[in-house]
């Protein structure tokens, strides 16, 4: 009797427990069954797109859940840097997709100019029944942007220096993009040290610019006798345009050249006592007004054979200049005796060495002859000494005549 019992007692859980079992499986399965709708690249023609451009994309909707997903519904949305072409479908009806059923889409799209390099997003917008969910397809883009770059700065010479003329510098505008730059033109703003010759100076257009092209502008200036040592900023703007675009790009372009010092010389006093018939002296003085030493710095008159000066030494030897400093040269200078008095226009020479280079600049001065030592005494000029010592040469031999031809006629 007690087995009985036992054995039915067991019987009716197991019954229990496989009910039990059964509702949990079925819930289970109820719970775990479900609808995933996915969007995924196929291909993309060309491969990769590229930016500026148009291209073709394919792309697929699975259903990866286990439910049938009814109703569905697909639209393609604008999203940077992708534009779907205005004559191409947006809408798409897919109707019921089973488990791991798929529905394939293409489309044409415009790839925008500036899309940058690598994956970028194509979103499209699935919808079923109630449910609605952007996706995003990734899709790689190669970016065609123009880029110019500033490169190879030369100039002649190759060490600009202060109060030079006739400078050229040379710099490459290279075009690292995967697009023509077209009408490129390259502006500086010279510094103030830098003066402009031609409008070349500063202003140098250069046409188109393919991909991986080099074109070299070339600009030439002087330098004024202020410009300072050291490195010197040139600042500019390089513009140009695409060829889809009318529009003017304009990019900032800087770069550095470095000024060389070197002596610099000025004749910054003058002394002289010149006079006409007599030896006198002129007395410079000579500063170093550069950013360098001058050693064995020398400096010579550049003797001209219209002005009436005759020079004991055209050349004197003033020694080593420190930048700022200053040195005499004094040169002794006979005037001749029928010069004009006046103000004369003298040129002067001076050289030093840095180095081994020479730099020689030339400065006029004013040199002022006066009256000779007889005028200015109030003596008499030579030429009418010269009437009066004839007039009393013809009265003595007057007198002379006239006394012999008295005593001839007294004897008789």
């Amino acid at each position: 009797m007690n087995k009985t019992k036992t054995t039915t007692v067991l019987l009716l859980a197991a019954l229990f427990i496989g009910a039990a079992a059964a509702q949990t499986a079925q819930q289970t399965s109820t719970s775990r069954a479900s609808t995933n709708l996915e969007a995924s690249l196929i291909n993309s023609d060309p491969v990769p797109l590229q930016s500026g451009e148009d291209g073709d994309l394919t792309f697929k909707i699975i259903n990866t859940g286990n439910m049938e997903a009814e109703n569905v519904k697909v639209r393609l949305l604008d999203n940077y840097p992708f534009e779907v072409k205005p004559d191409r479908q947006l809408n798409y009806s897919l109707g019921d997709l089973t488990p791991g059923q798929e529905y394939q889409i293409s489309t044409d799209v415009l790839v925008a100019d500036d899309a940058p390099d690598g994956s970028n997003s194509f979103k499209v917008r699935i919808i079923h029944g109630d449910f609605s969910v952007t996706q995003s397809v990734p899709v790689e883009v190669q970016s065609e942007d123009i880029e110019l770059n500033v490169a190879n700065l030369k100039t002649q010479p190759q060490q600009l220096m202060p109060d030079t003329d006739n400078n050229v510098m040379s710099v490459d505008i290279v075009n690292n993009g995967e697009k023509t730059a077209e009408n490129v033109v390259l502006n500086l703003d010279l510094p103030e040290a830098f003066q402009k010759t031609s409008s070349f100076s500063t202003r140098q257009a250069l046409g188109n610019v393919q991909p991986g092209q080099v074109k070299t502008a070339e600009f030439t200036f002087d330098i004024n006798e202020t410009a300072a040592e050291g490195a010197t900023a040139i600042e500019g703007e390089l513009s140009y345009s695409a060829g889809d675009s009318s529009s003017k790009i304009t990019d900032s372009v800087s770069f550095n050249l470095y000024m060389e010092g070197k002596p610099q010389f000025k004749i910054t006093d003058v002394e002289s006592d010149l006079e006409t018939g007599s030896s006198g002296k002129v007395r410079l003085t000579v500063k170093n007004t550069g950013e360098e030493t001058s050693s064995s710095t020398r400096i010579r008159v550049l003797d001209s054979s219209d002005q009436p000066f005759t020079y004991g030494s055209s050349s004197k030897y003033i020694g080593t200049l420190n930048p700022g400093q200053t040195g005499e040269a004094v040169f002794e200078v006979d005037t001749e005796a029928g010069a004009t008095v006046k103000n004369y226009l003298v040129d002067f020479e001076t050289r030093g060495v840095k180095n081994t280079e020479v730099f020689v600049e030339d400065e006029t001065v004013q040199l002022n002859v006066a009256n000779g030592t007889n005028e200015k005494d109030g003596g008499l000029p030579l030429p009418l000494i010269g009437g009066l010592l004839a007039l009393i040469a013809a009265g003595a031999y007057y007198f002379k005549f006239y006394r012999t031809e008295e005593t001839e006629n007294s004897e008789e």
